[in-house]
C-alpha cells in the first residue's frame, strides 16, 4: 500500500510498554500503522517514584528507562512510558471519591501536555485507548475520534472495581469501541448499549512465526512428542491441569515458556517431564513453536478468562500447531478446526492423545493451519481500525487514507 497523501496522528495509551517481556496487540498495531505512513506515539502505564524503590528489577528497569529515553526519539514511530508522581493504588482511591484521576493528571518531568507538544501530538486523529487507568486522558488533547479498546474484562482479570467507573468515563465519551471478543465488547456495552463497536480478535505477525527457524539448543535435550505452551504463568494458567496431564503422559513432554518464579514452580511437584524454560525473547519463540508437535492453552476457572482472547492462537497456528485448549464460548465461537477443546482436567490428557494420534495418522494438514493464521494478520486488523475510524469521524475513511480492503465483524450506531 502507497503511504496515505496525509499521515494521520495515531496515538495509544497501552497497559503494556514495548520492549518488555510481552509483545500485545497495540504493539503490532503501532508498528503496522506506522509502516502505512501514519505518525505514532505509543504511551503505556506510567511508573511512579514508587517505582524507583525497585528500579533493579528488569521491567521496571526497562520502563524506567524509557521514561528517561522518551524525549530523545524522533520519527515515524515513537514509544515511551510516561511518569505519574501519583500511583494508581492512591489514584484510584482518589477517583473513586471524586472522579479526578490524578494518575492522569499527575503526569510529570514532562507533563502529559509537554510530551504531546514535543512530538506534535496535541492534536490527534486516532486515539486508541485500551489502558482503563489513562481516563482522562482524552481531555488533555484534541482527539478526532476516541477509540476504546479493551483487551480484556479488566475488572475480573484485576479485581479492581475502579477500573469499571474509569471504563465507564472513557465510554462516555468515546466515540466507539474495539473489542477483542464478544464478552469484552458485552461488559463494554453495559456502560452504553448503543456504543458503534465491532469485534476485533488479536491477530498474529504471519510472517515472524511461519518462517522456518533452527531447533533452539535447549529445547534439543528435551525428548519428542512435545506439547508447548507460551505465555504468561499466572493465575490464568491452570497449573493442576498441566501437573496431571503430565502424571497421565509420562512419554510426553510438556515445554512451558514464559517469566515464573522458579521456586514456586518446584513447590508444584511436577513431574520431571515438564520442562520451564522460563521466559524467551519474541525474537526466539517461533524457534520453539515449529519444533514442538502440538500447542497448549490450559486456561484455568479464572473469571478473565471467559473473555480473552489469546494472541498464542494465532502465533500457534503460523507455526502449523493444532492446539488444544480449555473450550470458551467465545473461542467455540471462532469455528477454527484447528482448535481442539477439552472441557476439565480429567480430558485435557484424553484430548491431547487423540491429537497426538491424529498427527501419527497424517490426519491433521498443517498447511491448513498455517493458512488459517494467515488470514488473522495484524496489518489487516490495522486497516479494520483505520476504516473504523474513519466512519466514526464522518469523513469515510479518514482523509487520504485508503479504505481498507476487508469489513468490520459488527457495527451498530
Amino acid at each position: 500500500m502507497t503511504a496515505p497523501a496525509r499521515p494521520l496522528n495515531i496515538l495509544f495509551v497501552s497497559h503494556t510498554y514495548i520492549g518488555g517481556p510481552f509483545v500485545v496487540g497495540s504493539h503490532h498495531l503501532a508498528r503496522e500503522m506506522s509502516k502505512m505512513g501514519h505518525r505514532v506515539l505509543h504511551l503505556s502505564t506510567s511508573v511512579t517514584p514508587a517505582h524507583l524503590m525497585k528500579m533493579k528489577e528488569p521491567p521496571i528497569k526497562d520502563r524506567l528507562a524509557q521514561w528517561r529515553n522518551i524525549r530523545k526519539q524522533s520519527g515515524r514511530m515513537i514509544h515511551g512510558v510516561p511518569m505519574s508522581l501519583v500511583p494508581w493504588p492512591l489514584a484510584s482511591a482518589i477517583y473513586r471519591r471524586t472522579g479526578i484521576n490524578l494518575f492522569v493528571r499527575s503526569i510529570a518531568f514532562p507533563s502529559i501536555r509537554k510530551l504531546l507538544g514535543m512530538y506534535r501530538f496535541s492534536e490527534v486523529d486516532l486515539l486508541l485507548i485500551d489502558q482503563p487507568y489513562f481516563a482522562g486522558i482524552e481531555k488533555q488533547l484534541k482527539a478526532k475520534v476516541v477509540i476504546y479498546r479493551p483487551t480484556d474484562n479488566y475488572a475480573d482479570m484485576h479485581g479492581d472495581r475502579t477500573v469499571e467507573i474509569a471504563e465507564k468515563e472513557i465510554i462516555s465519551r468515546a466515540h466507539g469501541v474495539v473489542a477483542t471478543s464478544e464478552p469484552v465488547l458485552a461488559n463494554a456495552r453495559r456502560h452504553k448499549s448503543d456504543m458503534p463497536a465491532i469485534v476485533l480478535e488479536n491477530g498474529v505477525e504471519f510472517a515472524h512465526f511461519e518462517r522456518a527457524r533452527p531447533e533452539p539448543d535447549d529445547l534439543k535435550e528435551i525428548p519428542g512428542p512435545r506439547a508447548i505452551y507460551a505465555g504468561a504463568v499466572d493465575e490464568r494458567f491452570d497449573m493442576a491441569a498441566v501437573k496431571r496431564l503430565a502424571e497421565r503422559s509420562p512419554s510426553l513432554s510438556v515445554v512451558v515458556i514464559g517469566p515464573c518464579d522458579p521456586a514456586f514452580v518446584r513447590t508444584q511437584g511436577f513431574p520431571g517431564n515438564v520442562f520451564f524454560l522460563g521466559a524467551k525473547a519474541y525474537d526466539d519463540l517461533p524457534a520453539y513453536l515449529q519444533h514442538a508437535d502440538l500447542a497448549l492453552l490450559p486456561l484455568s476457572d479464572h473469571k478473565a478468562n471467559l473473555g480473552r482472547s489469546p494472541m498464542k492462537l494465532y502465533e500457534y497456528a503460523a507455526a502449523g500447531l493444532p492446539t488444544v485448549v480449555k473450550e470458551t464460548p467465545e473461542l467455540r465461537r471462532r469455528g477454527e478446526d484447528f482448535l481442539y477443546f477439552y472441557k476439565d482436567a480429567d480430558s485435557f490428557a484424553e484430548r491431547v492423545g487423540q491429537v497426538l494420534r491424529k498427527l501419527d495418522r497424517g490426519e491433521i494438514a498443517r498447511g491448513r493451519i498455517v493458512e488459517a493464521a494467515r488470514k488473522q494478520s495484524w496489518r489487516t486488523k490495522a486497516e479494520q481500525i483505520i476504516d473504523f475510524g474513519g466512519r466514526l469521524s464522518g469523513s469515510r475513511p479518514f482523509q487520504g487514507e485508503p479504505r481498507a480492503l476487508t469489513a468490520e465483524k459488527s457495527f451498530s450506531g
